[in-house]
């Protein structure tokens, strides 16, 4: 019970706050994994997000990182992202995308509790973000350090039906040495979705992720996302 209460936590936070903004997104995603031997491999991301009302485009994002798996439950992994931010606001005229460098490393759990596995994912992440005019208008040749943020991710993978799998899971994402101290928890995200193969390499999974964002300011975005993920892992 200690457990879902840390998680459940932030939605009991958002409900006192009276500034929540209320958003709705599609998410895409496609992962492709390339082996390089038994225990190391390279995987990349790649990312666009957009809002559905107004249908405006928010992110695009790029992700490449380097695995070292170590017996059969553990797997540690580092590398950088590249993400490409317009504003949060879908209806601001000034729509000019930052980019926002993010190195990371990351170390991962895996175990089964009977037919269910489990995943545990920290990630330890550097944010930069490059420098604007003050009109935000225009790119400059300056990066500014924003924060770095921590987060634990738990996932379960379940038998549904035949093939596909049901997946459920609860990440929260955590601020330290931002600008603004109070602003500690940044996001809680939930997903519940379907892991539907389509081919022995080739994987589609398909969800709802409600994501509550806690802005700078310590007001609130309330995000129902549409979550459609692809994963290809070559031979």
């Amino acid at each position: 019970m200690k457990y879902l209460f840390f998680f459940l936590f932030p939605l009991f936070a958002v409900q006192g706050q009276n500034q929540v903004e209320h958003q709705s997104q599609v998410w895409y995603g496609y992962y492709l994994t390339i082996p390089m031997n038994a225990n190391w491999y390279v995987q990349g991301e790649v990312h666009t997000r957009h809002f559905i009302d107004p249908f405006v485009h928010h992110q695009n994002a790029f992700r490449a990182h380097v695995h070292r798996t170590i017996g059969e439950n553990w797997d540690i992994s580092a590398g950088a992202a590249l993400f490409l931010n317009t504003p949060n606001d879908p209806l601001a005229k000034v729509r000019l995308a930052i980019p926002e460098y993010r190195p990371h490393l990351d170390i991962a759990y895996r175990h089964k509790w009977s037919a269910i596995r489990v995943d545990h994912r920290f990630r330890s992440e550097m944010r930069f973000n490059r420098e604007t005019n003050a009109s935000r208008t225009e790119l400059t040749d300056g990066v500014n350090f924003s924060n770095y943020r921590l987060r634990y991710r738990i996932q379960a993978l379940f038998p549904f039906f035949k093939q596909i799998q049901g997946k459920v899971n609860t990440e929260i994402l955590l601020n330290a040495g931002q600008e603004n101290p109070a602003n500690t928890l940044d996001q809680h995200r939930m997903f519940a979705g379907l892991s539907i193969p389509l081919r022995s390499n080739l994987t589609l999974d398909v969800g709802y992720l409600h994501a509550f964002v806690q802005r700078p300011n310590l007001n609130y975005y309330d995000r129902s996302i549409l979550s459609l993920m692809l994963y290809h892992r070559l031979p």
